[in-house]
């Protein structure tokens, strides 16, 4: 069923269009059809005027001959080119040719003197100069005019071929019959006038004139059959066509068709160049090619992604930067498809296929990945919220890391594969979730201090540590909360009271450690430990650790480095000579000389750290594969692992 309306107003548009066939005014159709006829009546007139002046100077010029034969070697030069190489390339044999044109008269005209001067190097190239320029123009306007035919006529193509070759054919013959004439009656050129009188000579005329107009023709069908003109992307025939081809058709300029059903619809010559194409279902949609679009929205110009949308899949699956924001990807097949750093805010991938898909730096914010499958997916510093969908999602496994030649890696699981429905609760956002951002590193006890003051005083915020992540060189600190409160809110009273414990904690740690009801302080907890066994081979006075042999090393220097060996463990070079600095001081000091009392004394500074630090212990607990995989094996590393084992079976019971 046709659409008869031509323009739409935003409160009158339906919500389907689907199966609808969106017309072009008759009218419309009519003047374009004449138009084309027109110019390229026009182009093929030149061309075969050029063509029989050509020919004729050829055949009877005895003082330019030569010259107009350079000119026609260098123009068919040229149209080969333009058939099969882009447009760089063409002009840099166009500059060789003619150069090499000019090289060859001055080389005749030196042989033979009687015909050399400084005029004929300058008639020689203006003659080839000549050709060339109107020889461009007519293939373009050829080009132009054989677009215009596909979009305006795609279904009766065959028809239309033969229609515009009888136009071009009774031009070049116009246009060698108008050189004839004019040669005829030019009182200058009497001996080409009087040569003219014989039909053989007009006959051979009118045949140079025809072919070179034919060859002219040929070149722009070839050029633009194998640059796919007008459906390749970008191109400057592709923008003029399609904005001529869609003149008078149906128009949705600057509309919001968000969620507007296209399916089965027919859209050639349509202007589609809307405002917001939202989870616009282009499924099955008949000429999209030959509708006018722009990528204000998404990039909707682009030929693949045409096919996408149009069709089950895409023969090219690199979608790399693009940005396909609002794509509506319901039930595509895009396994192995590279996503990297390309815009899918809001896109509906509803039952999409995307095993394997690389999703590297990606934005996924709001995009609904309901009941799709997803084992095998990269989502390397992908960027997801709240509104992010993984209900019933299929997944077994994916990749959280990419190596140096931009594989994925990192598997996980690494032994593996997730069971139903756990891939979900890993990655869901939860939306009542308040992020603190840290640039410069997290005091951890002014954090837990500022966690427990605001549960302790508000009980309604409901605030619970949720998770702790390092994105790059920030940490981000995510705590749930009620959902009744706003999490602005929640953010705002964090931020304060958190900058106001870190300043008093530096200077008055005695009067905070009062405020959240703590008896007494580090330095006296550190006391109550005087004298007793820390680990096997170590006792605790005070704050010094001293071993069997009377070596002694500080406790907050040493909680100090290896907080910080943890905490910056993402960095692997820097910390590989850090780690081994240290590792130095222990011996050094001969405190723990051997790699196992090494590991030991590290375990037991974890665990202290942990026990007094519950922010501390919970971030072991959910980034310690993290930490451990970016950590160089060395006593350090064997510390935090077995540290982290003993925390889990204290979490157990």
């Amino acid at each position: 069923m046709a659409i008869k309306e031509i323009y739409f107003r935003q409160k009158d548009l339906p919500n389907t269009f689907e199966n609808k066939t969106l017309v072009q005014q008759l009218i419309a159709k009519i003047l374009l059809f004449v138009f084309i006829l027109k110019i390229s009546f026009v182009a093929s007139f030149v061309s075969g005027l050029f063509g029989s002046l050509s020919g004729l100077y050829i055949i009877v010029g005895t003082d330019s001959r030569l010259e107009f034969i350079l000119a026609l070697l260098v123009v068919c030069v040229w149209l080969f080119s333009t058939v099969y190489q882009n447009i760089n390339k063409t002009s840099i044999i166009v500059i060789i040719s003619v150069l090499f044109a000019i090289m060859i008269q001055e080389l005749v005209g030196r042989i033979y003197s009687s015909i050399f001067t400084n005029l004929y190097f300058f008639v020689t190239f203006i003659a080839i100069m000549l050709v060339l320029i109107f020889a461009a123009i007519s293939l373009f306007i050829m080009r132009f005019s054989i677009a215009l035919f596909n979009i305006l006529f795609y279904s009766n193509k065959n028809s239309a071929t033969i229609l515009f070759f009888l136009i071009t054919c009774c031009g070049s013959i116009v246009g060698s019959y108008a050189e004839i004439f004019l040669e005829s009656n030019d009182l200058e050129s009497n001996y080409r006038g009087a040569l003219l009188a014989s039909n053989n000579l007009k006959i051979v005329t009118i045949v140079f004139g025809v072919t070179f107009s034919s060859v002219v023709t040929w070149s722009a069908i070839l050029a633009n059959h194998f640059r796919c003109v007008p459906w390749s992307y970008p191109g400057l025939l592709r923008s003029w066509t399609l904005a001529v081809g869609s003149w008078l058709g149906t128009s949705f300029y600057n509309l919001d068709l968000s969620n507007v059903n296209f399916t089965g619809a027919k859209l050639p010559n349509t202007d589609l160049r809307a405002k917001k194409l939202y989870r616009t279902c282009f499924q099955g949609v008949v000429g999209l090619e030959r509708a006018r679009v722009d990528n204000r929205y998404l990039d909707l110009a682009y030929p693949k992604v045409q096919k996408l949308l149009t069709h089950q899949s895409s023969p090219d699956p690199n979608f790399r930067s693009f940005n396909l924001r609002g794509a509506y990807l319901q039930g595509k097949d895009m396994r192995g498809f590279d996503f990297t750093e390309a815009n899918l805010t809001g896109a509906d991938c509803k039952d999409a296929k995307l095993q394997n898909a690389n999703f590297t730096h990606a934005q996924i914010i709001d995009v609904d990945f309901t009941n799709a499958n997803l084992t095998g997916i990269c989502i390397a510093d992908w960027s997801v919220n709240d509104q992010t969908k993984f209900t019933n999602v299929q997944c077994d496994y994916v990749y959280r890391k990419l190596d140096e030649n931009d594989n994925p890696t990192d598997r996980f699981p690494c032994d593996r594969n997730f069971e139903p429905r756990e891939f979900e609760s890993l990655y869901q956002e939860i939306g009542n979730v308040a992020e603190l951002i840290f640039k410069e590193g997290v005091n951890w006890r002014a954090f837990a201090f500022t966690l427990q003051k605001l549960q302790l005083e508000d009980e309604g915020l409901g605030l619970q540590l949720k998770g702790i992540e390092k994105r790059g060189d920030l940490w981000v600190v995510k705590v749930t909360h009620n959902e009744d409160i706003p999490t602005a809110q929640v953010e705002q009273q964090l931020k304060a009271n958190y900058g106001n414990l870190q300043r008093q904690l530096a200077n008055k740690e005695q009067q905070i450690n009062q405020l959240l009801g703590i008896v007494s302080n580090q330095a006296e907890s550190l006391k109550e430990l005087s004298k007793k066994p820390f680990g096997n081979y170590f006792t605790i006075t005070g704050s010094t650790i001293t071993n069997l042999a009377g070596g002694q090393i500080e406790y907050t220097e040493a909680a100090a480095q290896i907080r910080s060996l943890v905490a910056g463990s993402s960095n692997q070079q820097p910390m590989t000579s850090v780690a081994q600095t240290f590792l130095e001081q222990l011996q050094n000091q001969n405190i723990a000389t051997s790699p196992d009392t090494q590991m030991e004394l590290i375990k037991q500074i974890i665990l202290s750290e942990a026990q007094k630090d519950k922010i501390f212990g919970q971030f072991l607990l959910q980034q310690g594969q993290q930490i451990l995989d970016t950590m160089p094996n060395s006593a350090i590393a064997s510390a935090i692992q077995a540290a982290i084992a003993q925390l889990r079976i204290e979490v157990v019971e």
